[in-house]
């Protein structure tokens, strides 16, 4: 019986496959109820300048990669922390914090991010490092 011998090239290239796999993978950021709740939100206080389909209009793209590449080094917490700041255009900072969570787990959730068990929530979404890259090609 013949056993089957890795080099150490060998070894190292699938290890670097299987963390690259890993890394693709979006993380679960918010949940299906914050993503549901925000949708209503962004329909009255986005959608008008940001397009309907978050394809942008008088407001930029908030889906895919004209919004979020990873060339542009977003991460959650500088793009959370711009909507809560300046948005909406008319009344900066004029909405509740759990409506700009809302409205930040809607557009993750457009953007290919799963849901899951843990709520966004808003300080640690303003502070949080993760990359935001849309997985919306």
């Amino acid at each position: 019986m013949k056993l089957f011998k890795m080099t150490g090239f060998a070894a190292a290239g699938l290890l670097l496959a299987a963390a690259a796999a890993g890394a693709a993978t979006p993380p679960a950021l918010y949940t299906q109820a914050q993503a549901t709740a925000g949708a209503a939100v962004y329909a009255t206080s986005c959608a008008m300048c940001h397009g309907a389909d978050l394809k942008g209009q008088a407001g930029p793209a908030l889906l895919g990669q004209a919004f979020a590449a990873p060339g542009n080094k977003y991460t959650v917490g500088s793009v959370f922390t711009e909507i809560a700041q300046q948005m909406p255009v008319s009344a900066p900072g004029s909405l509740t914090h759990e409506q700009y969570a809302d409205i930040m787990a809607y557009i993750l959730s457009k953007n290919g991010y799963p849901a899951g068990t843990v709520a966004l929530d808003y300080t640690a979404g303003m502070a949080s490092t993760e990359p935001l890259v849309s997985q919306v090609k």
